[in-house]
């Protein structure tokens, strides 16, 4: 049973590469262009063996009569499918007071460290938990809805939990020789997203699965952090529901693209109340923006001014004036932008969407999908062969980033 799911999944993976190649010249050609000559250039391209050239042609062959549209969406599909029984993407985080060789204990195992810290682990189970009802739900051909596939996984994994706190907790009294050190289940994440360190979302289950929560768990994105316009937040949100939503086959990629293109096309669904944001004034705190916001204030509008340590409402607005007086272009910073909202709506002052856009949500967006294979650098790139690990990471997730948003 087991190689036959590993057979499947063989056959899957090679599915998803070999349409990937056709998908990327997809990207670059127009909607017009038929899926049979993109499809011919791509097994022309291929300088392999003969048995894999055969081999392709027999798994793209189905799709040469596929409009633009219906190869996205049955390329989406496969993707959705491989990942899911590739990596079935739940998580279970275990809370402790030390880790005690506890991650050792769990790996042994045969559980995969998705996430940790200092007290915290969040694990996915090996692949034969599932294998029953993987076969009951047979990739929505079976005898069971996606609904009722993933209730029962979750099922699973809470009862697997369990029994590993009773392991993991005998673990650590044999080793303390103490019952101080305990581990404790807190939740199922299914489906979650990792989408780098310390940040991730996700549906909580904690007694039951529940698949329509009012809120996403949510740790480390930024639509959290007090302070954002609620277009920031929106956005943010729509993706991650998009994610989480039990109908979706589009990858995050995609979720991010369509958020994004909705959110820049149809501009009249965002007004002036949406595009506010808030910050504190700390006199004594090098913030560049505020410093030179209140600097610019002081004298024109004391009044408005608030005391060090209280939160303030501001927009950005588009600069007065594009080029100085010689003519130069002029290239004012965020603090010589910022308005406060009740001066911006008095003087009917235009909103920056520049900086909404491509300076904080284009920003968001990528942070969402820096970690495809696309956007990190490869195996021969300089930052690979960093020795400091922290130091690696970070030039890691900086070069990500920038590919991302590019």
């Amino acid at each position: 049973m087991r190689n036959k799911m590993k057979a499947k999944l063989k056959l899957l993976k090679k599915k998803k590469e070999h349409m990937e190649l056709v998908k990327v010249r997809l990207n670059s050609a127009s909607e017009s262009t038929p899926i049979a000559s993109i499809i011919k250039d791509v097994l022309s391209l291929t300088k392999d063996t003969k048995k894999h050239t055969t081999e392709m042609a027999e798994i793209l062959s189905p799709f040469i009569n596929s409009s633009y549209n219906d190869f996205r969406k049955k390329y989406s599909y496969i993707c959705f499918n491989y990942n899911l029984k590739n990596s079935k993407q739940k998580a279970v985080k275990l809370y402790m007071n030390s880790f005690y060789g506890v991650t050792e204990f769990v790996k042994k195992k045969g559980f995969e460290i998705k996430y940790g810290d200092t007290d915290s682990l969040y694990l996915t189970c090996p692949d034969s938990y599932y294998e029953k009802c993987d076969l009951t739900y047979d990739a929505g051909k079976g005898i069971i809805s996606k609904l009722e596939y993933w209730t029962e996984m979750v099922k699973i994994t809470m009862g697997i939990m369990k029994k590993l706190c009773n392991e993991v907790n005998n673990f650590l009294r044999l080793k303390t020789r103490s019952d101080f050190l305990k581990m404790a289940y807190e939740e199922v994440l299914f489906p979650v997203v990792f989408s780098r360190k310390k940040k991730y979302f996700g549906i909580s289950h904690e007694d039951t699965p529940n698949f329509k929560p009012e809120e996403l768990f949510i740790r480390g994105i930024d639509t959290v952090k007090q302070g954002k316009s609620q277009v920031f937040k929106t956005i943010g949100d729509r993706i991650m529901w998009g994610a989480m939503d039990i109908n979706n086959y589009r990858s995050l990629h995609e979720i991010v693209e369509d958020v994004l293109r909705d959110a820049i096309t149809n501009p009249k669904q965002w007004d002036f109340e949406q595009f506010i944001e808030t910050d504190v004034w700390k006199p004594d705190v090098d913030n560049k923006a505020v410093q030179r916001f209140m600097g610019r204030m002081r004298g024109k509008c004391d009044t408005k001014i608030p005391v060090p340590g209280e939160r303030f409402s501001y927009v950005v607005t588009h600069p007065d004036m594009s080029f100085d007086l010689h003519g130069r272009k002029l290239n004012p910073t965020k603090g010589e932008k910022m308005e406060f909202v009740n001066v911006a709506k008095e003087l009917d002052k235009e909103l920056d969407l520049y900086h909404y856009y491509e300076k904080t949500i284009i920003g968001l967006c990528a942070r969402f999908i820096m970690y495809y294979k696309r956007h990190e650098p490869t195996p021969s790139d300089k930052i690979m062969q960093i020795e400091d690990p922290d130091e690696k990471y970070k030039q890691i997730d900086d070069h990500a980033q920038k590919k991302a948003k590019s």
